[in-house]
């Protein structure tokens, strides 16, 4: 079956003019077919299957190397994933299935379906599709076939891709060297790709002719881009890059990195592949979603795919986070909302039955009385309320009963632009970590409480819960907003502590 449709699709091409093929591509575009057997093996256990595509555009069958992102056998049939292009596909599958995983896997930039082109010749073949008309390259002529080639990639293979690997936006194009000349000139002239990452481009060549090509797009103010150019030996010229980035919308995003002499014209590509996709995609990131409150994490990630254009699944390990995260805290719905985001994005937990359960029960309980934005917003006293606290104390927090007692923590309680403020010295730890700001304060009728959130999870307010007696404030602390319990459903130990007045103002 297979090798008849690839017959059919030859004898289209071999019997039509012209017109009629890019007529008959317009209404049947052409299929990636399998190689049978033929497995590239790239890194870190993955596999790129290789597959064969008869282009009408190109008047030539190229082989193309696909890898497809972990999830893709457990996510749902309705997942659509985001698209990398790669050129020099031969060379760059394994590095970029390396970074990508690497990247992915920790949350940093969403899982896509890896489309690596070999080219068909190592060198004229490369030369052709990789120069864009207009500008030569070690000696080419003016007319090339670099925007030929770019109509194949967008109008026959990826939408095959779109069809069968459940590809979509956004889609994104790395170069390097003369693909990254090409991948310069998609930023500059095509509106297909969101992200676009060239490695070590000679911008140089036609007295800077892409650079022109790039700052012309920008000054035009076209639709969002983020472009990402890493250097060894090639590059931009400074005045060239400082013109674009001044040029350059509010929607562009712009990123230069320079490496000679610790790379190569060769070493470069690896490290550049990992920086430049984790850059394209630094707001993807889990280290850029806010921490608190749980809830605007998912409406972060619904920001993030506006600006790329697309509809994005938030990370795995986050995902896994937020709904963890959502039970503590008693949001039975919002924990349900985001289970079933993972569960579309990634496939069913191994616990997922546990977890149902769980939300179920959660779901039935009342609205949760206190929470962890609500505590955040609690204003601070007035300098005349806080009055009695104002100073420093001296003092120490345990959770062993046998723990010496050295000082180590000052309380510090100031009044700064006629407003309280407050922090937390640990004095043996080096900086940053030993000034940590009070973010809760409140009097209340047996002494003060403050707390600041929790700097890991569970994503809880500390609340150190203290009576007031002579000089001497002390109490133990709970976590405020969440309900964490321990494996064995247990609560966890409190934090004892215990501060003198040092000074008072």
């Amino acid at each position: 079956m297979k090798s008849n449709k690839l017959l059919l699709i030859v004898l289209l091409l071999i019997g039509a003019s012209d017109s009629r093929a890019q007529s008959a591509q317009a209404q049947q575009p052409p299929a990636l077919i399998a190689e049978e057997g033929r497995v590239v093996s790239v890194s870190r256990g993955s596999r790129a299957q290789a597959f064969q595509i008869a282009s009408a555009i190109l008047k030539e069958t190229r082989r193309i190397n696909v890898v497809l992102p972990a999830s893709y056998s457990q996510s749902s049939s309705d997942r659509r994933y985001p698209v990398t292009i790669v050129l020099d596909g031969e060379a760059n599958v394994p590095p970029v299935t390396a970074v990508s995983d690497e990247l992915s896997r920790n949350g940093q930039i969403p899982e896509s379906v890896i489309i690596a082109i070999p080219n068909i010749d190592p060198m004229r073949g490369r030369l052709r599709d990789l120069t864009p008309p207009g500008l030569s390259v070690s000696g080419s002529s003016l007319n090339e076939g670099g925007d030929r080639f770019l109509d194949f990639i967008e109008q026959e293979l990826l939408p095959a891709v779109d069809r069968q690997f459940r590809g979509g936006e956004p889609r994104t194009f790395i170069g390097h060297s003369s693909g990254g000349i090409l991948a310069t000139y998609v930023a500059a002239t095509r509106s297909t790709y969101r992200a676009v990452v060239a490695i070590d481009t000679p911008i140089h060549l036609g007295e800077n002719w892409l650079a022109k090509k790039l700052i012309e797009r920008a000054k035009a103010a076209p639709t969002p881009l983020r472009y990402v150019s890493l250097e060894a030996r090639f590059g931009w010229p400074d005045e060239a890059w400082k013109t674009l980035v001044a040029a350059a919308p509010v929607s562009w995003k712009l990123h230069r990195e320079q490496f000679w002499p610790k790379e190569s014209h060769e070493s470069i590509g690896m490290i550049a592949m990992y920086l430049g996709l984790r850059e394209a995609f630094s707001d993807y990131s889990m280290l850029a979603a806010p921490v608190t409150p749980t809830t605007s994490i998912l409406p972060y990630y619904a920001k993030v795919g506006a600006a790329l254009g697309a509809t994005v699944i938030p990370p795995r390990k986050l995902l896994q986070n937020v709904v963890e995260d959502l039970l503590m805290e008693g949001r039975g719905a919002a924990a349900r909302e985001a289970y079933n985001t993972l569960v579309a994005g990634y496939g069913a937990p191994s616990d997922s039955a546990r977890q149902l359960d769980r939300i179920a029960e959660v779901e039935r309980r009342p609205p949760p009385a206190e929470t962890v934005e609500g505590l955040l917003a609690t204003p601070f006293p007035t300098p005349e309320e806080a009055r009695a606290y104002i100073g420093e104390w001296v003092g120490d927090a345990w959770m062993n009963p046998d723990e010496p007692r050295k000082g180590r923590l000052t309380l510090r309680i100031k009044v700064v632009d006629g407003r309280v403020v407050a922090e937390i010295e640990d004095a043996p730890l080096p900086m940053p970590y030993r000034i940590r700001r009070i973010e809760y304060l409140r009097i209340t009728p047996a002494g003060l409480t403050y707390g600041f959130m929790n700097g890991m999870r569970p994503r809880g307010v500390v609340l150190f819960e203290g009576k007031l007696e002579g000089d001497l404030l002390s109490g133990k602390s709970r976590f405020g907003g969440i309900d964490f319990r321990r494996p064995d459903g247990s609560p966890p130990p409190p934090i004892h502590f215990s501060f003198k007045r040092a000074s008072s103002r």
